[in-house]
């Protein structure tokens, strides 16, 4: 399996966790432009540190995980990308995470599937519903993070309001919030937060919607995620 982007390609066979939508849409939304240093938690198959490589091309792009497997096929796929040289992934535990430098842009989409039935493949389980506290994701961000950095994450809305919390209890502020939808008439499904340490004087709020009332993708979805789907792709 594997999914083709316009400048590279993932192969996420050996993942738990799959190239999803999710991912494509926080890579594309995540303002990188001028920025130096980019951390990926939870790289998995390495979709979101290839996106950051491509998108900031003179930034170093940094990612670890926990699963060997996913490491090693996240290796693999940046090496046969156009940044080779500007990548490095690594296997580690998100709680044992220690940055040699700070990053401009620290992202995630992590495991939040907590209240879902288990899956049957231990791996997958482990990725989706996650072995480490939520805390310890945000901890672990703030570890990295530079002062005048910022952190975004991908989130259902269902868990948004506690992972919220916790930032804001941790002294972070919120400064984006991407509110998004499959359909106009599905309620909010997804949200990307982007927080940052100062203070923030109002909240950057946007909507998306994925798809039109044909089914095709929208236009705000085309133009967000453009320099990634190739032309015509619709699923």
């Amino acid at each position: 399996m594997g999914f083709q982007c316009q400048q590279f390609y993932i192969k996420d066979d050996q993942c738990a966790m799959k190239v999803s939508t999710d991912s494509l849409l926080l890579g594309s939304y995540v303002p990188v432009g001028g920025v130096k240093r980019v951390l990926d938690m939870g790289t998995g198959s390495g979709l979101l540190a290839l996106m950051a490589a491509q998108r900031a091309p003179q930034a170093q792009v940094d990612g670890f995980d926990a699963d060997a497997a996913a490491v090693a096929q996240a290796q693999d796929n940046a090496m046969h990308s156009p940044w080779p040289d500007r990548i490095h992934l690594s296997q580690c535990c998100v709680t044992s995470w220690q940055p040699e430098q700070r990053y401009d842009v620290v992202f995630c989409n992590p495991p939040y599937f907590a209240k879902h039935l288990s899956s049957r493949d231990s791996a997958r389980e482990s990725a989706r519903q996650g072995g480490v506290a939520p805390q310890q994701w945000l901890l672990c961000a703030l570890r990295s993070l530079h002062a005048s950095g910022a952190l975004y994450w991908v989130l259902p809305t269902s868990q948004a309001a506690a992972w919220q919390t916790l930032a804001e209890a941790h002294g972070l502020h919120l400064k984006t919030e991407l509110s998004i939808q499959t359909t106009v008439n599905k309620p909010v499904k997804l949200v990307i937060q982007g927080w940052q340490l100062a203070p923030v004087a109002a909240v950057a709020k946007e909507e998306l919607t994925i798809h039109d009332q044909s089914g095709a993708y929208s236009e705000a979805f085309r133009k967000l995620t453009g320099e990634f789907y190739l032309a015509g792709r619709n699923t």
